[in-house]
Formats: structure tokens, sequence, C-alpha cells
């Protein structure tokens, strides 16, 4: 059998595309899951996207080993003394779609759906 030029010429090339090592298609990585949060609440919240005034924010990701959600606290950088919290909420995003969702921890479940305004 003979393949044409243009076809061969296709194959070649796939077979030497480099490989990309990252998550698979449609499927969101950390780093993903935590901007699509922080501009979720920032501006369900009135935030600016770089978190709360002056202090900013992270995600801290639990060690859940659910395939479909990302688990996630989401914490300011506040610096306190004495008895205080940093944490603003825990949150699930779906790795697949992305929708963002409260999280009950004492549930160990995905709550409702965080809307925009």
């Amino acid at each position: 059998m003979r393949l044409s030029s243009p076809f061969a010429l296709l194959l070649c090339i796939t077979a030497l595309a480099p490989c990309h090592a990252g998550a698979p298609a449609g499927i969101l990585t950390q780093q993903d899951a935590c901007s699509l949060l922080k501009k979720r609440i920032a501006k369900l919240e009135n935030l600016p996207e770089s978190g709360p005034a002056g202090i900013g924010w992270f995600c801290d990701f639990s060690t859940s080993e659910d395939n479909q959600w990302y688990v996630i606290a989401l914490r300011s950088n506040r610096h306190c003394e004495g008895i205080c919290s940093n944490l603003m909420g825990w949150y699930a995003v779906n790795r697949s779609s992305g929708s963002v969702h409260r999280y009950d921890v004492a549930e160990l479940r995905v709550g409702a759906e965080v809307n925009e305004r």
C-alpha cells in the first residue's frame, strides 16, 4: 500500500511532535482551580482578584484523592497574635468543568455551586 506524500509527512510530524506531560485536555491543574476560585470569590465578595486589600490570599489544597474535585481552603495572608484564623472558606472546584462549589467539611461533601451575583 502506497501512502500519499502529504499523509506521510503528517504522520512523520505527528510522531516527532513533543509530548506534554501536563494535565490531560479538559482537566484543570491546581493552579487553574485556584485562579478560578479566587476570581469567583473576588467577584462575589467585591474584592480585588489579588485578595483582601493589603494581605492577599492563597489556596491550601486538601489531601483528598477525589478525582472529580479539588477541595480547597481559601486563606488570607492575615497575621495576628492570639487566637485567630486566616480561613476565608472551604470550596470544591470541579476538575473538568471548573465549577466552584461550597464544601462542607463537617459532612465531607460538595455543597451548592457558588454563583456570581
